[in-house]
């Protein structure tokens, strides 16, 4: 964990359900490096990671 404050922070990537294919979150990157998980609806486990224009 960093020691710098987290100021600003932009969505990554998609976090989908690998049962259903929804999106259950998104994963932001702060300024100072760190990777935060953000739910919509609560933590979801089983879950596939997808570049924000979606899948590759």
């Amino acid at each position: 964990m960093s020691q710098a404050p987290r100021l600003t922070g932009k969505a990554i990537m998609r976090i989908v359900s690998k049962t259903s294919g929804k999106l259950v979150g998104h994963l932001y990157e702060w300024d100072n490096g760190e990777l935060q998980p953000w739910w919509l609806d609560g933590e979801v486990q089983g879950v596939l990671y997808e570049p924000m224009g979606g899948p590759v």
